[in-house]
């Protein structure tokens, strides 16, 4: 009561709102442990929840969000009640086990159990004043003093189970009465003792009792006598000796009534607000003074009301049904330019609600109070909205047209055989105010269809006459009627231009006519199901339909044919609305999406699963989008697409502002700064140029300093120390910087760099560090996986060259022997003369020398050479005699080789002759 604010159980969470409904709710939630009742204390700080698993948990509410405290195991079986004192100290609650039991709040422990119920404790509610308690149990009420926690009172005197209790203020300071109301549709009144309890009253009221409260009439007697005292309850108060409080009931007549607890007369009746039959479940005070109650009706929608009057002051919506149908209310303002003309800009602020009942709601765009229409008998399937006028249509086979302003019904609308199922008004909109005044005198035009297959052009009075009549204005004849569709009408809409006007039935079909003669010009055929939806495209000659066939299809109004088909949704496609740029659309659909589609690509642009059912209607106007659909949500959207691109282009300059930085960087010398920003950027590439670029620099340097080459202009010295800088990283930048080594190790090219920065990781940066890094395991599995990989690679490169080196060498060799013979025949090889004779006059020059030792090498690496061999290798002397005899060999393995390859590649000869290699 202190803050206004009200707390209520939805979707099995706690939810405090605003009495008003403008601010966005706290919402107090346990995962997978839903809340089954709660408790606030007076100040509204603090929460006590119980939970379908047993158990009882704190929550405080003074900061922006809810904080648990502190949860305990409080009975054995589910929690039914809980309640606060007046202090806030103690909290006590009600079992199914029969118990009620009473905490001290601070310390989370038992205080007081309390036993002997008949059956489940459904009621626990401390005395105003006293440290008593208050149980209800099936038909009996118990009344226990905590002092010493005993029983006072036990009352019996209801013949069936007691829905709701309140207390009332008596006629002694600090003494109060207790008022129960049942099934047994009676309403007790009993006088609250310290040490006992008596009956007072017994009230009949004639209805099941579904809720009850009493309100203080100290204050409401003063407002009474200020104002104008034209109800019997205003009159009620200002007379002499009235009792300190008066109750209110609700219950199945689906009436608001006051009591007067003296003599029990009814002191006021007030039809139900509320959905569903108008049937209410609960009646509660929500100011100390009395003036402001509020009542949940079985619509699940709360009603705030002001007393004495006794009137309506706003609604909260709850949980709606299934959202059927929304439709902004578009609101003109006309402004003048600097060239004597004026613009008409479209706003809107409110939007109308179909939920699965018969009353529309009105809703505050900005926050969840609305204003309900009541007038219908049935379900309202239809709406629009034309800025000043609201259209409903219904199950009851009316339609009906109300004020926008003050929610006035203004126009009943009967000639429908079956249920109105779509409505549509003029799109056309004046352009300026005096353009609007012309038109405001003009005959209102409407369009309906429905169930029963026609379609109807109403003429209504001007909008200055039914802003004039002091009752609804009855209209039973429709201007023009056609057949429009051989099955139920499912849409109507007239275009911008108010020159055609387009159907869509369960017949498949698409009709376009003409407005407002309702001509037919053609159809539009193609669908393999129902069609739901139809909308003309704000700039060009094209209109667009959903169906139940899971498309949606563009169709050219010059010659009725489909020009594209656009396919996305899983199940019925059921609403199609245009962006105002008439270069896009959005769609709903049965499986829960809104798409956004291009119209030139027929591409869907995006998809949105903010619904978690079919997606029944969307509306769009300006850059604000309403949809709402089967799981009672209703998703209000604005269009950030300019904000988007705005920070899209900004992001991209900054990024090419710190690309631009990175290279002024790297050419001043500045490697670390360079390496830290590309860092920052995520562009392992860059940092790859950077070091690359870094390390030819300072070879090329030294390269040139080392021949006494002369420098044009010396650059500014580089300084790069990698150490430093990877010490230098911060926890994110090294986490991101390990990922990028992680994902150069699987590249070969780019492994030793990520070997070698590696190297440097692990050497500077603290084992602790490391082990912080998310995902380090698996990063070193990968690591260590690709490590033994390059490691094979490496160990067969170097085989290879053990080969390439013996051939390179072995070669040589014998070229450098051939060269003193050029001139022999060549049938007479010198190679086969020295390995078959010492006496040969051929001398081993020094060349010879290093290559038969190169060759001696690396035989021992390819043969693995012995110890022995090793030991004559440093004693330095090769036997001629076994390196010739080795380089013979050799030389005739290559000659044999390479004349088998020339026989193998060159084709037959003709001649047996053989030919040189």
């Amino acid at each position: 009561q202190t803050l206004g604010r009200l707390g209520c159980l939805c979707n099995e969470e706690m939810h405090v709102v605003g009495l008003h409904g403008k601010e966005p709710p706290i919402v107090v939630a346990e995962e997978a442990d839903a809340i089954l009742t709660f408790a606030i204390d007076p100040a509204g700080e603090n929460a006590c929840t119980s939970h379908r698993s047993g158990l009882m948990r704190h929550y405080r509410l003074d900061g922006g969000k809810p904080t648990m405290a502190r949860a305990w195991k409080a009975h054995d079986q589910v929690v039914s009640d809980v309640a606060f004192d007046a202090t806030g100290n103690f909290v006590a609650t009600g079992c199914v086990d029969k118990t009620a039991k009473v905490w001290d709040f601070t310390g989370y422990f038992c205080t007081h159990n309390f036993k002997g119920h008949p059956s489940l404790v459904s009621i626990v509610r401390f005395h105003p004043k006293r440290l008593q308690l208050v149980t209800v149990a099936d038909t009996e009420i118990r009344l226990f003093d905590l002092k010493s926690s005993t029983l006072v009172g036990l009352m019996k005197d209801h013949l069936a189970t007691i829905s709701s209790i309140s207390f009332g203020p008596g006629s002694k300071a600090g003494d109060f009465q207790l008022i129960s109301g049942g099934r047994d549709q009676v309403v007790n009144i009993w006088q609250l003792d310290k040490d006992k309890v008596s009956l007072a009253r017994s009230v009949p009221v004639f209805e099941t009792v579904e809720g009850v409260t009493a309100v203080a009439t100290a204050d409401l007697k003063t407002a009474a006598q200020a104002g104008a005292k034209q109800d019997t309850f205003s009159q009620w108060l200002c007379s002499d000796d009235i009792p300190a409080y008066a109750f209110i009931t609700v219950g199945s007549k689906c009436q608001l009534r006051v009591w007067n607890p003296k003599n029990g007369k009814c002191l006021g009746t007030i039809e139900s607000p509320h959905a569903a039959k108008g049937l209410m479940r609960e009646v509660m005070s929500v100011s100390a003074s009395g003036n402001q109650i509020v009542s949940i009706g079985d619509d699940m929608n709360i009603v705030l009301w002001y007393l004495p009057e006794l009137k309506v002051s706003s609604y909260i919506m709850g949980h709606n049904d299934e959202i059927v149908h929304v439709q902004f209310i578009p609101e003109l303002t006309y402004t003048d330019d600097n060239n004597g003309g004026s613009s008409c800009k479209v706003s809107s602020k409110r939007f109308l609600c179909l939920a699965n009942d018969e009353h529309p709601r009105l809703v505050n765009a900005r926050g969840f109070n609305a204003t309900f229409l009541r007038g219908h008998k049935e379900t309202v399937l239809a709406c629009d909205a034309d800025g000043a006028w609201i259209a409903t249509g219904s199950k009851d086979q009316s339609a009906k047209l109300w004020s926008a302003e003050d929610a006035r019904l203004v126009a009943e609308i009967a000639g429908h055989a079956g249920a109105v199922s779509a409505l549509s008004f003029p799109k056309k909109r004046p352009k300026n105010a005096k353009g609007a005044a012309a038109a405001s005198k003009e005959p209102l035009i409407l369009v309906s269809g429905s169930h029963d297959k026609t379609i109807k052009l109403w003429q209504l009075p001007s909008p200055v006459a039914l802003a004039a009549a002091s009752s609804p204005v009855d209209v039973q004849k429709a201007k023009i009627t056609v057949l429009g569709h051989s099955k139920e009408i499912n849409a109507v809409i007239v275009a911008p231009n108010n020159k055609l006007f387009a159907s869509a039935g369960q017949d498949k079909l698409v009709r376009v006519w003409t407005f407002p003669d309702l001509k037919l010009l053609g159809e539009c055929k193609g669908h393999r199901k129902a069609v739901w939806s139809v909308a003309f495209s704000p700039i060009d000659q094209v209109i667009a339909s959903a169906s139940g066939d899971g498309t949606a299809r563009l169709w050219n109004l010059k010659d009725f044919t489909a020009i594209r088909s656009f396919q996305g949704h899983t199940g019925a496609v059921l609403k199609v609305a245009f962006l105002g740029n008439g270069m896009q659309f959005m769609t709903g659909g049965a499986d829960g999406l809104v798409k956004l589609w291009q119209i030139r690509t027929a591409d869907c642009a995006a998809s949105f699963d903010e619904h978690e059912g079919k997606v029944w209607c969307v509306d769009i106007i300006g850059d604000k989008m309403v949809s709402g659909g089967s799981d009672s949500k209703l998703c209000i959207w604005r269009d950030t697409s300019e904000e988007h691109a705005k920070v899209l282009h900004n992001e991209l300059a900054e990024i090419a502002a710190k690309d631009t930085r990175i290279g002024l960087l790297a050419k001043e010398g500045k490697i670390e700064q360079a390496l830290s920003l590309a860092l920052e950027l995520d562009r392992p590439g860059q940092m790859r140029q950077i070091l690359s670029t870094y390390a030819l620099n300072i070879v090329s340097k030294r390269l040139d300093a080392e021949e006494g080459a002369e420098m044009k202009e010396p650059d500014p010295p580089a300084q790069a120390n990698i150490a430093r800088w990877v010490r230098s990283l911060k926890q994110e930048q090294l986490e991101k910087f390990i990922g990028i080594l992680d994902q150069w190790n699987t590249n070969r090219k780019m492994a030793p760099l990520a070997h070698m920065f590696l190297n440097i990781v692990l050497a500077e940066v603290p084992p602790d560090q490391l082990m912080k890094i998310e995902g380090m395991n698996a990063t070193c599995e990968s690591l260590l996986s690709y490590f033994e990989r390059h490691q094979a690679r490496v160990d067969a490169l170097l085989q290879k060259t053990f080969v390439f080196d013996l051939v390179l060498q072995s070669s040589g060799l014998g070229l450098s022997m051939l060269e003193e013979f050029d001139n022999e025949p060549s049938s007479a090889l010198p190679i086969a003369e020295v390995t078959a004779s010492k006496e040969t006059p051929y001398k081993v020059s020094g060349d010879e020398k290093a290559g038969k030792d190169a060759l001696k090498a690396t035989m021992d690496v390819l043969m693995g050479g012995s110890d022995d061999d090793d030991d004559d290798e440093d004693e330095g002397e090769l036997d001629d005699e076994v390196a010739a005899a080795a380089i013979a060999e050799m030389a005739e393995d290559n000659e044999d080789s390479d004349d088998e390859a020339t026989l193998r590649s060159a084709p037959p000869p003709k001649k047996k002759s053989r030919k040189k290699s």
